[in-house]
């Protein structure tokens, strides 16, 4: 799908937010929503949630930042905690 045909946006958590529906990105879709996240070192919340847009509907994937041992140093990188889809045709 041509970017100009995709809808996304990078958001905080927002506790106000109903909660997440069922949806599962493929890897595909997850790729997608990894291009959209910010620099972790650099964002200042805790979350980052990107929608994606999956058959003309808004879908959210959030993504955690976290610390990690890095040699002497922890850098923040970004986490996907939930779980994804594999198709026959992404393995």
């Amino acid at each position: 799908m041509p970017l100009t045909q995709r809808r996304r946006s990078i958001t905080s958590y927002d506790s106000k937010r109903s909660a997440p529906s069922k949806f599962i990105p493929n890897l595909t879709q997850l790729q997608e929503a990894l291009t959209d996240l910010p620099d972790p070192e650099l964002w200042a919340e805790n979350t980052c949630s990107c929608s994606i847009l999956v058959e003309k509907k808004q879908k959210f994937i959030e993504f955690t930042r976290k610390r990690i041992n890095r040699g002497s140093s922890r850098p923040y990188r970004w986490i996907y905690e939930g779980k994804i889809l594999i198709r026959k045709r992404d393995a």
